[in-house]
């Protein structure tokens, strides 16, 4: 079985690498120019672009239902598990249950995940875990689905010119925090998958204790397994984790900044986390 999921998961190429998974971009178009995220375009190299031209904004299109059918296509002899960035932020499942369709729904599987960011990476990761172990693909569901229920997943933004242009939040609410300077917490509804209010803060220090409270509200006073995540914002990054790590025993993953096409919805002053029981990851993964 081949695993597809799209840049949305946060796989950095050498994790990708390793799990054997295929991953199929986004792209980012940026004063006429249009780049694949993670291809064409790094994290590093988008902000670059921001700070040279602070008053313009990206464009972003998901893949087609073409680019799945390619991908698709190319594993023909096998038995697909396309796992995507939730559909209340994005039509990408929609592309890859077109593609499927065009290819053979008997073979493909697409899962919506409902997530976005390391969660979705995590669900990717049992995944690929599942297929080198030999597992059924109704086990491998379900263990994605574990991976889901037991994560929490939230964003933070000092700065929300980018969010309010990509029209993802309410444009009223947005210009008005952004005025008071108010600094949103965002999270995934687990019902439909789309962005929720998860509350706001004045101050980077309150943001951090309200995640905090948070990520304790949904795995207790357990260990965790945490992925820290920035735009291009490493001093609120280390705020985060120097609250986070004083309250929780963690498991911290390498930190990543977030990818492209997230980065161009949130801007680099984004800030964020995932985070599960150490022992859920750990019982699934074994």
């Amino acid at each position: 079985m081949k695993i597809v999921t799209d840049a949305a998961a946060n796989l950095p190429a050498e994790k990708a690498a390793r799990f054997g998974v295929e991953v199929v971009p986004f792209q980012i178009t940026f004063l006429g120019k249009t780049y694949r995220d993670g291809v064409d375009i790094t994290p590093d190299q988008l902000y670059r672009l921001y700070t040279d031209h602070p008053n313009e904004f990206p464009i972003t299109s998901q893949p087609s239902a073409g680019d799945f059918v390619q991908v698709y296509e190319r594993y023909n002899e096998e038995d697909i598990l396309s796992v995507h960035l939730s559909s209340g932020l994005s039509g990408t499942y929609l592309s890859a249950e077109a593609a499927a369709h065009l290819v053979s729904n008997e073979r493909v599987t697409v899962v919506d995940s409902k997530t976005v960011g390391p969660a979705l990476g995590w669900m990717v990761e049992i995944a690929a875990h599942g297929v080198k172990l030999g597992w059924s693909k109704d086990r491998i569901l379900e263990a994605m689905k574990q991976m889901k229920e037991n994560s929490i997943t939230m964003v933070s933004f000092s700065d929300l010119k980018y969010l309010i242009h990509s029209g993802r939040v309410s444009h009223l609410q947005s210009i008005m925090a952004s005025l008071l300077r108010i600094k949103p917490i965002i999270g995934m509804n687990d019902t439909d998958g789309r962005y929720s209010s998860l509350g706001q803060e004045l101050t980077m220090s309150k943001v951090v204790r309200k995640m905090t409270d948070l990520v304790m509200a949904k795995v207790g006073n357990q260990k965790i397994r945490l992925q820290l995540m920035h735009g291009n914002n490493l001093q609120g990054v280390d705020i985060l984790r120097t609250g986070i790590t004083r309250i929780f025993d963690c498991v911290e993953e390498a930190l990543v900044p977030v990818t492209p096409v997230l980065g161009a919805h949130a801007g680099p002053t984004v800030i964020g986390l995932a985070a599960m029981p150490m022992q859920v990851s750990d019982a699934l993964l074994r």
